[in-house]
């Protein structure tokens, strides 16, 4: 028997880039759950965006500057990382027209060992 499995979209994890934010859909909030910042991340050579959570602990200990700090808002279905300059870095970089389109969304990877959300632009 060949069997053609369906994938299951419910727990395919997207990141929407709008104007003014990053919004993580249920799935990869997952990885989010524990942390209040992230940072944020372009690696312009492989046209990808990082998001790393950043542990209280991470916090306590000044691992990161306060700069590098983003704001991670949580809600029942999806997160939220409002962040106006980055999108406007991301939009001049990867030509992303927010006067043509409302928004971008893209599929997204948790890379468990560097623990880091990739994702494809």
């Amino acid at each position: 028997m060949n069997f053609e499995w369906s994938t299951n979209d419910i727990a395919t994890m997207t990141v929407t880039i709008y104007e003014t934010n990053l919004t993580l859909n249920k799935a990869a909030c997952v990885h989010f759950e524990d942390v209040n910042y992230v940072l944020l991340g372009i690696d312009r050579a492989t046209q990808q965006i990082g998001i790393k959570p950043v542990s209280k602990q991470e916090i306590d200990e000044n691992i990161y500057p306060k700069s590098q700090l983003h704001r991670i808002s949580l809600g029942k279905s999806y997160g939220r990382i409002s962040n106006k300059s980055f999108v406007l870095d991301l939009s001049v970089e990867f030509d992303l027209d927010f006067s043509k389109q409302q928004c971008y969304k893209y599929k997204a990877t948790y890379d468990i060992v560097h623990s880091i959300m990739i994702i494809q632009l």
